[in-house]
């Protein structure tokens, strides 16, 4: 992995979501923005929030992102809400929240959006805003992921659930994982489904079942990401490693970063990674040739 270029945001960075498809990063900071970049590094467009971030995510192909805010305890701004955002940031649409969202997920082409709240209800609502489904969870989930070749969505809470949906809300399956999770990413066709699980390494899950393999790492691991095939893993260590590795967790290349991981993802075809740092900063690693343009 060689670093192709940096960019820096007002500390702390919070959060990132890549849409792979265009190779644009959605990043938030401490100030409660939203910043998007575009492949090369630079600023594509700036949304500042008027109420704290709870979380962001984008389409696959870019065509769609989404933010929730408010609802925090501290903020003066009312009660939470989720907004649908235009390619340029600008806002679609706002849709109020009985409480405070704990994870979003776009669906791949901008089609789907699903919330989950601390009351422990997941919502699926379309482009316009219109509800399609709801169902509760007995825990708040804060990872949610929908697969791209399936009408399914998958769902972990921070400890203790996993979880898949059919295409209308029913759960197919679920599992009462005893870990913590600090991350969730599935494959194209659903057959690997992970989650990392600090001191508990990863586990892998498929869409089809509960039963799950787990693959022990080095050291406590909270991030990890997936390429669409499911043949290259990226994981982000509590040493301050950023590692690529094949899909039995066998390491391919690393890289020491100069502070931890907020969060990374992992280019579709595995060739290149982003990850957001604490200190502000984002850096993009490639292994492909060529310069940027």
């Amino acid at each position: 992995m060689r670093l192709l270029w940096s960019q820096t945001i007002p500390p702390p960075l919070r959060g990132l979501s890549l849409a792979r498809e265009c190779e644009t990063i959605l990043t938030w900071d401490g100030q409660d923005s939203l910043f998007l970049f575009n492949h090369a590094g630079r600023i594509q467009a700036q949304r500042p929030s008027p109420a704290p971030i709870l979380a962001a995510c984008c389409a696959e192909d870019g065509s769609a992102y989404a933010v929730a805010c408010g609802g925090t305890g501290v903020s003066p701004v009312g009660a939470p809400v989720v907004c649908w955002l235009a390619p340029d940031l600008g806002p679609c649409w706002q849709r109020p929240l009985r409480q405070r969202a704990t994870a979003l997920a776009l669906e791949p082409l901008g089609q789907r959006l699903a919330v989950a709240d601390a009351g422990g209800t997941v919502t699926v609502m379309d482009a316009r805003g219109r509800t399609l489904w709801q169902a509760t969870t007995l825990r708040p989930l804060h990872h949610l992921a929908f697969v791209p070749e399936k009408p399914l969505l998958v769902g972990a809470a921070d400890f203790g659930l996993v979880l898949c949906f059919g295409a209308s809300g029913e759960c197919l399956w679920r599992d009462g994982l005893v870990a913590h999770v600090g991350s969730l990413a599935v494959s194209g066709d659903g057959s690997s489904v992970l989650l990392a699980c600090f001191s508990d390494g990863l586990a892998r899950y498929s869409t089809v079942g509960p039963e799950h393999q787990r693959i022990p790492l080095e050291s406590a691991c909270p991030l990890a990401a997936l390429s669409y095939d499911g043949d290259c893993l990226l994981t982000a260590d509590r040493r301050n490693r950023l590692c690529l590795r094949d899909s039995k967790g066998g390491l391919r290349d690393q890289i020491n970063l100069d502070a931890p991981a907020v969060a990374a993802a992992l280019g579709a075809m595995g060739d290149y990674t982003v990850v957001g740092l604490a200190s502000g900063a984002l850096l993009r690693f490639d292994e492909r040739a060529g310069s940027v343009d």
